[in-house]
């Protein structure tokens, strides 16, 4: 696995990746915005300059089913969001759960892909997790009562940063611009655990880096942990969203997104 230096929302930058011609019935272009931090299988940008990954190759797809010309942005992660709602592009990708909280302000189309979330430590760390029921007893969250000392990482604006922030306030946490910076903090002894997805983290635990870490806790279902993977659009667009759906069930249907998932995530 490969960590990158973090990129900014100060470092906006704009390119255009691939396109192809349009099709009669759609004006205009389509524009999709994607992040070039690295968030491996999901997606990345390698040192060839090309877009690779499971959602480089789902995107691939999915425009050649719209049939319709597109351009891709690059953008950091925190800023994809709020360029769709300000209308700099038309949907977004980026390993985007499904929350009831980002529906608030965006659409989501069908979901493509469901990864559950783990905190993963040192084989040596002893501390036992436990989970505990819900004050709705609605589900069931992380217990607090044995990490009191223990301080988590987890990128910004993520759906594990929210959790913390709404189940684990009372432990320390820190949060990070990009997933491979927590990792780099993880492994200089600076935090205790990383939160996060686990089919990104698996590729740090394969490696010889992460030789020494392990997963100590899978997180238990949970809203704010989403719905499973999907792209974002703007409010009420149903226009675009329509076109995203229809694409993703062609591809379910033919056997194509499920031939990506095990091609970029073998044990699924």
């Amino acid at each position: 696995m490969k960590f990158s230096s973090t990129i900014t929302a100060a470092a906006l930058f704009v390119v255009t990746l691939f396109t192809i011609s349009a099709s009669a019935g759609y004006a205009g272009t389509i524009r999709l915005g994607m992040t070039p931090e690295p968030y491996m299988p999901f997606t990345q940008i390698n040192q060839a300059g090309v877009w690779e990954g499971f959602e480089a190759d789902l995107t691939r797809a999915v425009f050649e089913k719209m049939g319709i010309e597109h351009k891709i942005s690059q953008m950091a992660w925190e800023g994809l969001i709020p360029s769709l709602t300000a209308n700099k592009i038309d949907f977004i990708i980026g390993a985007f759960s499904i929350t009831e909280e980002r529906r608030k302000v965006v659409d989501f189309s069908m979901s493509y892909y469901t990864a559950p979330s783990v905190f993963v430590g040192m084989k040596s760390d002893k501390t036992k997790f436990f989970d505990k029921p819900v004050a709705d007893k609605k589900g069931m969250v992380v217990d607090t009562k044995d990490l009191s000392k223990k301080i988590i990482g987890v990128q910004n604006a993520s759906i594990q940063a929210a959790y913390v922030e709404k189940y684990l306030s009372k432990i320390d946490s820190k949060s990070y611009p990009a997933a491979d910076n927590a990792i780099a903090d993880l492994t200089a002894g600076r935090i205790d655990y990383v939160f996060m997805d686990l089919q990104y983290i698996k590729a740090f635990l394969d490696s010889k880096e992460g030789v020494d870490y392990e997963v100590k806790h899978e997180a238990p279902a949970n809203v704010i942990l989403g719905e499973g993977i999907g792209y974002a659009v703007r409010k009420n667009d149903k226009a675009t969203l329509e076109k995203i759906d229809s694409a993703l069930a062609a591809l379910k249907k033919e056997g194509s997104l499920d031939t990506m998932v095990q091609k970029w995530f073998p044990s699924k």
